[in-house]
């Protein structure tokens, strides 16, 4: 308490104890996939497809991420993590590298001057080209051509290999060229002048190329579009990235991506993976076998996660080479669906039906599915996306993989992580203070306000706040043993909300012939 000393009117500012929570982001997907170039092994944030396109290049023969990215912002996301993925050696070492090509010191032809690599691997770096050349004026500097398909697309002059000169290479180059970045290969103790220091000048005025770049996928498996975390690359690319809720692998990769994918989102508890089935199989039982490892998919793990999702068949999108279709897996397009509806409804809401779940980005199906498959495939946990008369292709199905009855539905199990990290990021504070009643009660008070917000939102169900959640956090919780080791204990019980799949009309006949229904 403060000391009051001499007559005065006094003003104390006293805590309210409310400590409000505010819900976390639910919206933000991570992809692993092939691109033209960008980094290798690093998740990169992007914003929207331009800059997806800038980062990571155009469109390749064998990448579908690309078409996903676009699919995904087109569906309505905002925001994603991308993670660009290639095989790794025994080492550990990606085997995608950059294209490159060295030249000797003007002063001394056995002398290494000068490496220009492309900004990130891949063979797209092939296509670059450079001259070099030594203007009469002014004395001792170079200039740098660069040039892409043999179109000039850069030009850096008054170039100098004087390190303590505003003009150094490096300093001119390197974060400011789009193409290329160069390195200084002269050892520091040599006696060449700045000027002998030069990289010998390209011999013709043809570019010369850059060379050995790889997109390093030959021998991709599995393990790689996973990765370790001790590399962090693959899937734990991620492990940092706290604000990735939605996670898919829209490739055309080994089923045993998807179980690792799952089992990835289940040890982080605060994300969800979408998974897709293989392009080919167009039958109900195929795609039961898929799931489950039977059949042709035999000796693998069976596809069951309560933080999952599984999908089929691929979808249809515009390809711009072509002008027609191109057959891609379905992840982007769906991840794209959960942000979406996750903005528009809230995450309680099933991405699913005809104006939730309708895909606008897609052209078509691969294959057409119809209600006897969905009777066999829904209750297995198998989402179908189909095409009905007036809409179009639309996502029917909101189950995850999982065999557990309390997390059928894959809104409840995203709305049990976003109730699970908004309180857990919004309770924080408590670590520390007083366990004592004064806390207990705060803890209840702010956590109540949290849960009322939702069940306002239409997330929770009942007819009071009583009716869709409760929050008890007192001596029952907290006996004497438990404070002793430092522990405060909340029980939180919520009733989610759950989607209507089966909507039944009863239809009698009325005596004198009119009809009734309820």
């Amino acid at each position: 308490m403060a000391e009051y000393l001499s007559p005065a009117v006094y003003v104390e500012e006293l805590p309210s104890g409310v400590k409000p929570l505010e819900g976390v982001g639910t919206s933000t997907a991570g992809f692993v996939g092939h691109a033209v170039k960008g980094p290798v092994g690093i998740a990169t944030p992007i914003n929207n497809f331009g800059e997806f396109q800038t980062k990571f290049g155009g469109v390749s023969s064998n990448a579908l991420l690309l078409f996903a990215v676009k699919a995904f912002f087109d569906e309505g996301g905002r925001s994603c993590y991308v993670v660009r993925a290639c095989h790794y050696d025994n080492a550990d070492h990606p085997t995608a590298v950059s294209a490159t090509r060295s030249y000797n010191a003007v002063g001394d032809a056995n002398q290494a001057a000068l490496r220009i690599d492309a900004t990130s691997p891949g063979t797209w770096g092939n296509d670059i080209g450079v001259i070099v050349q030594h203007p009469a004026t002014p004395p001792g500097v170079f200039r740098l051509q660069v040039f892409q398909s043999g179109v000039p697309i850069e030009t850096f002059d008054g170039l100098s290999m004087d390190s303590a000169l505003n003009d150094y290479v490096t300093t001119r180059i390197n974060g400011r060229s789009q193409l290329i970045t160069v390195a200084d290969q002269i050892p520091t103790a040599s006696a060449l002048s700045a000027a002998d220091r030069r990289p010998a000048p390209t011999a013709t005025p043809i570019p010369d190329p850059l060379q050995n770049g790889d997109d390093g996928l030959s021998g991709l498996t599995a393990d790689d579009y996973v990765g370790k975390p001790s590399v962090g690359n693959g899937l734990n690319a991620f492990n940092k990235i706290g604000e990735v809720n939605i996670i898919a692998v829209p490739e055309p990769v080994d089923r045993d991506v998807h179980v690792h994918g799952m089992a990835y989102c289940e040890n982080r508890q605060d994300c969800f993976y979408v998974a897709d089935c293989q392009r080919a199989i167009a039958v109900a039982d195929d795609i039961l076998n898929y799931k489950t490892g039977d059949g042709v998919f035999a000796g693998g793990n069976a596809i069951s996660s309560k933080y999952g999702a599984l999908y089929a068949p691929w979808i249809e999108v515009f390809d711009p080479r072509t002008s027609g279709k191109i057959a891609i897996p379905p992840s982007g397009a769906v991840a794209g669906r959960y942000a979406g509806v996750d903005g528009t409804r809230g995450v309680h809401k099933a991405p699913a039906g005809v104006v939730d779940g309708k895909l606008n980005s897609a052209l078509g199906l691969l294959f057409g599915f119809v209600t006897a498959d969905q009777e066999k495939l829904n209750p297995k946990g198998i989402n179908l996306i189909r095409a009905f008369p007036g809409t179009g292709p639309v996502i029917w199905g909101a189950r995850t993989v999982s065999s557990d009855p309390e997390w059928r539905y894959l809104n409840v199990r995203r709305l049990f992580i976003f109730l699970r990290q908004s309180i857990l990021e919004g309770t924080s504070w408590v670590v520390f203070e007083p366990n004592d009643r004064t806390l207990w009660k705060s803890i209840e008070r702010n956590i109540s306000a949290f849960l009322r917000l939702q069940w306002l939102a239409g997330a929770l169900v009942g007819a009071t706040p009583d009716e869709a959640f409760y929050v008890k956090c007192n001596d029952e919780t907290n006996p004497p043993e438990s404070v002793a080791l430092g522990r405060v204990i909340t029980e939180i019980g919520v009733a989610p909300s759950k989607p209507a799949e089966f909507v039944i009309f009863r239809i009698m006949q009325q005596a004198g012939g009119g009809t009734s229904s309820a």
